[in-house]
């Protein structure tokens, strides 16, 4: 495989922290219309509507876990072609919790399309998605752009 063919991915870490936190917002909506439908009780004003807002903007989400993902092992590979590149331990928490935050968003789509009978479960899947989602970003996006913020660029001394 080229390379080259996949230039459209080659975005440097800083770009991928911000495009990330569009998760963040997806999952936050995601959160606040469930927690505006299945939270209270009584009938609630434009239900039908927020409940497909719900259901497209979750696939919408799906697709841009997907896509950032994609990113991230696209931008992995190429730091460690460059330059020798391990994975730390940041690094892997970040993997380990995408992928069960992705294990996660398959079971709550799985619950809520095939297996009826878990339908239940499905309020507490989204919350820990919404909450893990956070996470996530806390803590490879946010404390990245902490980290880099804070790196001072020191001239050597003549």
């Amino acid at each position: 495989m080229d390379p080259n063919s996949w230039q459209f991915l080659q975005i440097n870490p800083v770009t991928k922290s911000y495009l990330s936190f569009g998760l963040v917002v997806l999952a936050t909506f995601e959160f606040l219309a469930a927690m505006h439908l299945f939270g209270r009780k009584g009938p609630h004003a434009h239900a039908r509507l927020l409940m497909r807002l719900h259901r497209l903007f979750g696939y919408v989400f799906g697709i841009y876990f997907i896509w950032i993902s994609w990113i991230c092992i696209d931008m992995m590979g190429r730091l460690a072609r460059a330059g020798g590149y391990t994975l730390d331990a940041r690094g892997y928490g970040h993997a380990i919790l995408a992928m069960a935050l992705f294990g996660l968003f398959l079971l709550k789509v799985g619950f809520a399309r095939f297996y009826k009978n878990y339908r239940p479960y499905i309020p507490l899947l989204g919350i820990m998605l919404a909450i893990g989602t956070l996470v996530l970003w806390g803590v490879a996006g946010w404390m990245f752009l902490i980290l880099i913020k804070g790196v001072q660029t020191v001239t050597p001394a003549l």
